[in-house]
């Protein structure tokens, strides 16, 4: 696979990949204010006409950190549409998702990021749509996220599936943070698509 236009080529070794991590991170923050705040609304549009996200009614998301692209006026709707959402929460290396009842009832992690302090546990199986943060992705749908594998563990079901049931794994990120080719590793799940500011894939 050749590299295209705002693409960044990733070696497999692990050192090189804690480098794009550093890198793409870096860009990410580096997104001057009125640039992604252009693509924060192009990325909830794509979301909002999935057709995986129409019928949805238990849906996970996540809560911006660290230069991440912001879900937040996308999660109004998807209430008033009946939606239930949930967001992750961290219990040493588990992560498992809670309801998201509202912004009033968050607190924050060990790592800094917000999440719900109240509301019902789901799991993980009976989601429907599992918008996933990341670092960087590569057009066969592999992912890197900040290393911790907190979704490879938690999504690990998946792996043994020849065919996708429930729940859909789209990725959520920057078109800077597609990159030509990762390798992918045995306890690595795969994304069933994902969506930028210029559009959607499926994998």
């Amino acid at each position: 696979m050749t590299a295209q236009a705002g693409s960044t080529t990733s070696p497999p070794d692990a050192a090189a990949r804690r480098e794009l991590r550093l890198t793409l991170r870096a860009k990410r923050r580096a997104l001057p204010a009125p640039a992604r705040a252009v693509a924060d609304r192009a990325i909830q549009a794509n979301i909002r006409r999935l057709p995986e996200f129409h019928g949805a009614c238990r849906v996970a998301v996540f809560l911006a950190f660290d230069g991440e692209p912001s879900l937040a006026p996308l999660l109004d709707g998807a209430r008033l549409r009946g939606k239930r959402l949930y967001a992750p929460v961290l219990d040493g290396m588990r992560m498992t998702f809670r309801e998201l009842k509202s912004s009033r009832a968050l607190t924050t992690n060990f790592f800094g990021i917000l999440e719900p302090e109240l509301g019902s546990a789901i799991d993980a199986r009976e989601l429907d749509l599992v918008l996933t943060p990341l670092v960087a992705f590569d057009d066969c749908g592999v992912r890197i996220g900040v290393g911790r594998g907190y979704y490879d563990r938690c999504f690990r079901f998946l792996r043994g599936r020849t065919r996708w049931r429930r729940p859909k794994l789209f990725g959520v990120a920057y078109e800077l943070q597609r990159v030509a080719e990762l390798r992918s590793h045995a306890w690595d799940v795969p994304l069933y698509g994902a969506v930028t500011e210029t559009g959607v894939r499926r994998f």
